[in-house]
């Protein structure tokens, strides 16, 4: 019984327990059901719908009150605005044939310079006559110059004005100027002649620029090596840089004096080819490469035993010689190794094959130049003649000229290269020493020009691809696009020079720990990079960005410096009396800021009006270098500060007969024709808001296009205006992104037709869905567009105009007939209609312009409508068109040519101008129009809705701007007492004075479609690293001037500027509330708003930019970096849409490999190795500059050239540290893998880093800009957040002091790691609001969402989204509680991964292309020419370089 009792109770037991578990589990969905619906209902999604309804009345009608959006709105309408339909296909053709006609000038000009060149080359002068030139380089000499230096080097005083036509250059226009290079003897017989009889040309240069006020540079660039300009104007230099410019080396000198080639280049890389002889040949070959141009193609080969192809991706072809290209052939010649015998025989015939393959007449892809061909043979001695080879393969047509160079000073190696090319219609030349490679191999280019030459009238012009300029490229301003790697070069010297700097300041702070606010920074590898790159501990994220924003600025004060200096240099005397008014105003206390703004204290009247002109231009600069800092697109033809131009030039020929065969080039006449004449005639209030023009040339290269960016863009303000390595060979393909693009390259089919048509120069007219990025690659548009072109004639060049599909069909047609209202009494004068507010135009647009303003006054765009609209008002007034005219006839007679172009004098010289009626007419009614901006009328007074209260939220400005052009605004006096006249910034609507260029303009019309009512919000990407009392809130409505809901068109857009921190404080004011309870009620506020600790609140633009949070700082950020997995969440709901766009104009940053620099001892041999690197140095620094640089790869030297590393100075004692208790476990190489590219915190960086380090450039607004910098987001894993604001952790406060002294710093640390550029493909993932799917029945619903089990704990995250009404944002609150992990989603390009095979196919991509029409390649008599090259000796120019050096290192040894 009593086992039965137990069993019993044992079965209860269980039973019980059973029990017990059953009800738990049956609890634990209910539990889990409690704590999931607890959080379900703590989202607020009736309130969040209430909130962004609330807030988006409120704005609106605050927004349209302040705006007077109807005002405007119904002025449009009431003044008879209609519609027009554009003829884009009739407009191309109208611009077309005005760019043609003006294209036909510069060629009619180039024409007369060369006739009177070849006539004038005829002329006998006594050989010892006096030359009577202006040197370029010896030109007003400088009170520092001794009298001796001024008699002894020929200066010469010429009066030189400034002419803003020339860019602001002081120049003459009665004389030209000669330019002789360093490398030319100046003195040398034949140069000396040919500066003599060239001087005949100045009466030929003024002619053509009276004949044409639109002319730029002209010049004569003689075969010689100088260059003769017109205007004169000085050359200007730095003094510590040689000047090694030489015009035959110039793109458009080389085109015109052959024509397109076919080159094999065979290297020889046998066992003989060691040292010097080594580099001399790879100098050679640098230098023939730099002959070269995209019409041209090329390949090189090493030779010994085998013939293999330098490039390995290039094999068994010919590759197009543009930049990209040629930039693999230098980085390939860096890594020749030289081994074995020389086998010729291979090599020729290898070369041979692929020309004859090449030259195929079944070949109809377009590769290829079909047209002269060449191999060059660079060696240092051949066993034999090879002439079986020769008979098999070019004899007896000769259809291959062979060049041979010989390296080394052996006379026996001589004979059997010289028969090679004396064989073969080629040249020989023996180069010796490196300072004679580039005239040596210059030689080549008059020996392929000799048919073209015998044929005496055939003058072909040529027309360059577009090149960049900065002033003017034959002024010393600009960086020869094949310097770009130098100059970067120059840049990375710079960055690590401050690294440096750095580092010798923490090494002072090791030494005395005892300034140190906090000593456990220097175990901290963040805070000691940190340290490394900005030189201070305890950076903020925010506190860098600012760092960096302030170099910018920094550096843009250091170029307006630079450049007034070189426009205007004062007279001695003018200076001394500035001088004397200073210190007499300084003694009357007068403050500095003000002192040429005072004209009743300047007693010299003139004296006033040139500080008055400087004040001026200074402002226009400032203006010119805030358009670069904001990532804006400059001026017509300007990009990032760049001017770009292409250039057209014909050969000169040398006439005279002589008794011995010849055929002598004398050189090349030619023109610049600058990029913005040619946009002056496709204007683009003509093509409206959106549409754009663009010029294609034979290659299928982009001349012009809005979206060609040829400069970095990096933040670090150091690289910002450097050329990309391959800027002039962008392709059309490449700049035109179809909507249909999933994968890098993807070769649209309607896209590569109608580049086919562009490039065959027919009529085209099609129309493609595209993704058109803005803001720096932020924004993203999907459009449907129309093209169309028209051919150019007599140029290489298509012009093409796109235009939106919609509102692109149609233009507003609004004007004022300019001579009735004159006439009409009762309208008053016309500068009524400017009457209200504060307004200016369009910087870059022409209204009314002086054909020759080189006396007239620089004036801005304002100034002169207004001048020109005072003019009309007089007798005689008659409209002058901007359209062109042919030029004249040359059948003409005098009288015809007189009335064609009557003679002027000076005073109708001045006074000639045109006016663009139709752009200056709907000015006027645009004016009428949006004349509401009254100071005596109260922007309260327009409020009709009373319930809104007298808030308005921070509006500091309200503004409009409209098709022709104007902008006008008038500032919120409550508001701007506070903001602008405190305000380090300059004022919002004075930098965005573009009308329909601004991306805030471009975005409201585009996002009419979506939401007619709807204001475009946006903030600064770089908000959060600003002042937050600087940071303006823009919002923009467009307004449409409608017919019927297909035919409308965008007559303006209106809008106000807001202050941030008053928009966010409107922002927290309504999501604080609580509608649903009595305010009294504690839980709502606890759980049901933004206030609470348990909701994020944010409110979003179209693309994901946040505008308003809670927490400052994140202002500007892309919320996928904040919140990625709701941002995809978002995504998957429909709320986004994720669009794929692509960069193929990308640049990526690799990581050179560097060389440790142990420290030097003080002993005897260390001393000398100190004095050797230090000859070294100087060495290099020529080396540098004659572009020797290329050779090897200049760990050490580089820093000599740079500037980082002084060669001068003594060696450095060595520095022993003891050990100290720091682990430095942690070698430099966890630092590179931890910071693998400095250099990657920026958007061209490479693809590996662009993803954790988002772009910082400081700019400061809608359209550039960046996030603010989240430099390493890994820290918050080595939880060491709190170091990053100076803070240490509980931790660390507990622990010792350590002792610093040890082994820290290394000396790695001092480095940099290294980059060079090189172009790459890069891809991004951008996003769009779609507002559609937010719809429901018409009305705008929230979406609900949750992240479930996104935790251990399996908790989740719901979130509500509302879309802001009459806006482009939408209100997302987020429940925070559940602390999921959060991946990141970022906007930063990243390179596209290519394989090798992927990887090569990229370079041999080679889309259809027009060969160059003419082609001169041979001649019956070119037989008779006996001239086939000799020796090569130390001549002027190499002893000129030599002595260059010496003269440096003398200099050198002195300052020490």
């Amino acid at each position: 019984m009593r086992h039965k009792v137990k069993w019993w109770c044992s079965l209860s037991l269980v039973q019980h327990r059973t029990t017990v578990v059953f009800i738990l589990f049956s609890l634990f969905p209910t539990l889990l059901g409690v704590y999931t619906q607890e959080h379900d209902i703590n989202m607020p999604h009736q309130e969040v719908e209430f909130w962004a309804r609330k807030i988006g009345n409120h704005i609106f009608h605050l927004s349209n009150a302040f705006a007077l959006y109807n005002d405007i709105k119904d002025n449009f309408h009431s003044r008879d605005a209609t519609l027009q339909e554009n003829d884009g296909l009739q407009l191309v053709k109208e611009m077309a044939s005005d760019v043609t006609n003006m294209m036909k000038f510069k060629v009619d000009a180039v024409n007369r310079i060369m006739n009177v060149a070849e006539e004038a080359s005829l002329d006998k002068y006594k050989q010892d006559e006096a030359v009577d030139y202006f040197n370029a380089k010896r030109l007003n000499p400088s009170p520092d110059i001794p009298q001796e230096a001024i008699d002894d080097k020929n200066y010469r005083n010429l009066s030189l004005l400034s002419n803003s036509h020339f860019d602001g250059i002081p120049i003459n226009e009665s004389v030209s100027s000669v330019h002789v290079p360093t490398n030319v003897y100046a003195k040398a017989p034949d140069v000396i002649n040919a500066i003599r009889w060239s001087g005949r040309l100045d009466r030929t240069f003024k002619s053509n620029y009276e004949l044409d006020p639109t002319l730029s540079w002209q010049y004569f660039g003689s075969s010689t090596g100088f260059l003769r300009q017109y205007p004169a104007s000085e050359w200007v230099m730095d003094e510590k840089d040689p000047d090694l410019y030489d015009a035959r080396l110039r793109s458009w000198y080389i085109q015109a004096a052959s024509s397109p080639k076919d080159m094999v280049i065979l290297l020889d890389v046998s066992g003989s080819m060691t040292g010097l002889r080594k580099e001399i040949a790879i100098h050679v070959v640098l230098n023939i490469l730099e002959t070269l141009n995209e019409n041209d193609f090329v390949n090189i080969f090493n030779f010994s035993t085998e013939t293999t192809e330098l490039v390995s991706c290039f094999n068994d072809s010919l590759v197009q010689a543009n930049m990209e290209n040629i930039g693999e052939f230098k980085k390939a010649l860096k890594t020749i190794e030289t081994k074995e015998i020389a086998n010729f025989s291979k090599a020729l015939i290898k070369a041979f094959e692929l020309l004859q393959r090449s030259n195929s007449k079944y070949n109809k892809s377009g590769q290829g130049s079909q047209c002269n061909q060449a191999i060059m043979v660079v060696t240092d001695g051949a066993p034999d003649n090879y002439e079986k080879i020769f008979s098999t393969y070019n004899w007896p047509h000769f259809q291959v000229r062979v060049f041979t160079y010989l390296i080394g000073r052996e006379e026996k190696k001589k004979r059997d290269l010289s028969w090679m090319a004396c064989a073969n219609k080629g040249y020989f030349v023996q180069v010796t020493t490196l300072a004679e490679v580039r005239e040596q191999v210059l030689r080549y280019i008059p020996v392929m020009a000799r048919p073209m030459v015998m044929y005496q009238e055939d003058h072909h012009h040529i027309w360059t691809g577009v090149y960049a300029d900065i002033a003017h490229e034959r002024h010393g301003h600009i960086v020869d696009p094949k310097q770009i790697e130098w100059l970067w070069e120059v840049r990375e010297g710079k960055r690590q020079r401050d690294r440096t700097e750095n580092y010798q300041k923490l090494q002072k702070l090791v030494k005395d720990s005892s300034s140190l606010t906090n000593i456990h920074a220097l175990q901290d590898k963040w805070q000691v990079e940190n340290f490394l790159r900005y030189g201070e501990f305890g950076l903020s994220s925010r506190s860098i960005a600012r760092i960096k924003a302030a170099k910018m600025r920094k550096m843009r004060r250091q170029r307006l410096r630079r450049r007034d200096i070189q426009n205007f240099t004062l007279k001695p005397e003018v200076r001394e009396k500035i001088k004397h008014e200073i210190e007499i105003m300084l003694k009357r206390r007068v403050k500095r800021d003000v002192l040429v703004l005072i004209p009743n204290r300047i007693h010299d009247y003139d004296l006033w009006k040139h500080h008055k002109r400087l004040l001026r231009e200074q402002e226009k600069l400032e203006k010119w270098y805030e358009d670069i800092r904001m990532g804006r697109r400059g001026a017509p033809g300007l990009k990032e500060g760049y001017r770009l131009m292409t250039s057209v030039a014909v050969p000169v020929f040398d006439r005279k007969k002589t008794s011995t065969k010849t055929a002598n080039l004398l050189g090349v006449a030619g023109t610049d024709v600058p990029i913005r004449e040619i946009e002056k005639l496709v204007p683009p209030y003509k093509l409206g808001v959106n549409g754009y023009s663009f010029m294609v040339n034979s290659n299928g290269y982009v001349i012009y296009h809005p979206d060609l960016r040829p400069v970095h863009r990096e933040s670090n303000a150091e690289f910002q205006d450097i050329l990309k390595p391959n800027y002039n060979s962008v392709d059309f393909a490449e700049v035109e992104l179809t909507d249909y693009e999933n994968e890098a390259r993807a070769n649209d089919s309607e896209l590569l037709e109608l580049r086919k048509e562009l490039v065959e120069q027919n009529p085209a007219e099609r129309m493609m869905n595209v993704k058109i990025h803005l803001d720096d690659m932020k924004r993203v548009v999907q459009r449907t567009q129309k093209y169309f072109a028209q051919k150019i004639s007599g140029t290489p060049f298509s012009l093409g105009i796109a235009m939106p599909d919609g509102y692109g069909k149609y233009k507003v047609h609004g004007q004022i007939e300019l001579t009735r209202e004159i006439q009409d009494r009762r309208a008053g004068d016309v500068m009524d209609h400017f009457s209200t507010g504060n307004w200016s135009l369009h910087p870059d647009w022409v209204y009314c312009e002086y054909k020759y303003d080189q006396h007239q006054e620089d004036q801005s765009p304002e100034a002169l409508i207004k001048e020109f609209l005072s003019r009309a008002q007089k007798p005689n007034w008659k409209w002058r068109s901007t359209r062109t005219r042919p030029p004249p006839d040359p059948i003409m007679n005098q009288a015809q040519h007189k009335r064609w172009k009557p003679s002027m004098g000076s005073d109708e010289r001045k006074d000639n101008y045109y006016c663009d009626k139709d752009l200056v007419q709907s000015l006027l009614f645009d004016a009428r129009a949006t004349n509401v901006y009254s100071r005596e009328v109260k922007i309260e007074d327009k409020i009709k809705d009373k319930n809104m209260g007298s808030q308005n939220f921070g509006i500091t400005t309200a503004f409009v701007a409209t098709r022709s052009g104007l902008t006008r605004w008038i500032d919120n006096p409550s508001e701007s007492s506070s903001s602008n006249g405190n305000s380090k910034e300059r004022h919002f609507m004075k930098v965005h004075n573009r009308a329909i260029d601004e991306v805030w303009y471009k975005r409201a019309v585009d996002y009419y479609k979506e939401d007619q009512d709807a204001y475009v919000y946006s903030v600064p990407f770089d908000a959060a690293t600003r002042d937050p009392d600087e940071v303006l809130v823009t919002a923009t409505r467009a307004i449409f001037v409608e017919e019927n809901e297909y035919r409308m068109a965008p007559a303006a857009v209106v809008g106000v500027t807001i202050k941030h921190r008053k928009f966010v404080d409107f922002f927290k004011n309504e999501t604080y509330k609580c509608p649903s309870y009595p305010s009294r009620d504690s839980s709502c506020k606890k759980a049901k708003t933004c206030e609470s600790t348990s909701l994020n609140c944010y409110l979003l633009d179209d693309n994901g930019f946040i505008i308003a949070s809670e927490n400052e700082d994140d202002t500007g950020k892309f919320f996928g970096t904040l919140e990625g997995t709701i941002m995809e969440s978002l995504v998957q709901s429909e709320v986004y849409k994720k669009i794929q766009v692509f960069d193929y104009q990308a640049v990526c940053l690799d990581t050179q490999e560097k060389n440790s620099m142990a420290s030097i001892l003080t002993t005897p041999i260390q001393t000398l190795k100190w004095f050797a690197n230090w000859m070294m140095g100087n060495v290099f620094w020529v080396l540098v500059k004659t572009q020797l640089y290329t050779l090897w790869d200049p760990n050490e030297a580089w820093a000599y050239a740079q500037g980082q590393w002084d060669p001068n100075a003594a060696p450095t004692d060595e520095v022993t540290y003891s050990k100290g208790p720091i682990n430095h476990q942690s070698t430099f190489g966890e630092y590179q893998e931890m910071f693998p590219d400095e250099a990657v915190i920026t958007e061209e960086s490479s693809g590996e880093g662009s993803g954790k380090y988002p772009e910082e450039d400081g700019s400061g607004r809608e359209g550039s800009g960046e996030e603010e910098i989240a430099l390493y987001e890994g820290i918050l894993e080595y939880e060491v957040q709190d170091y990053l604001d100076g803070i240490p952790t509980e931790d660390t406060k507990r622990t010792e002091s350590p002792d610093v002294v040890g082994d820290f710093p290394p000396l790695e640390l001092a480095y940099i790691n290294k980059t060079h550029p090189r172009p790459c493909d890069k891809t991004v993932y951008l996003y769009k609001l779609q507002s559609k799917k937010l719809k429901q029945d018409g009305l705008y619903k929230p979406v609900k969402g949750k992240l479930s089990n996104c935790h251990t704990n399996g908790c989740g995250r719901p979130f509500s989204v509302q879309k802001v009404i009459s806006t482009n944002l939408i209100l997302v609150a987020v429940n925070s509680l559940c602390p999921c992990e959060s991946r990141k989603v970022d906007i930063e390009p990243v390179e596209v991964e290519h394989n090798e095979t992927t990887s090569c196919n990229r370079l041999l991509m080679q889309h259809y292309r027009k060969r160059p029409q003419s082609c001169v390649n041979y001649h019956p008599d070119e037989h008779e020419i006996k001239l086939c090259g000799g020796a090569g000796s130390l001549g002027p120019s190499s002893v000129a370089l030599l002595t260059l050096l010496l003269a440096h290192i003398y200099n050198s040894m002195m300052q020490s």
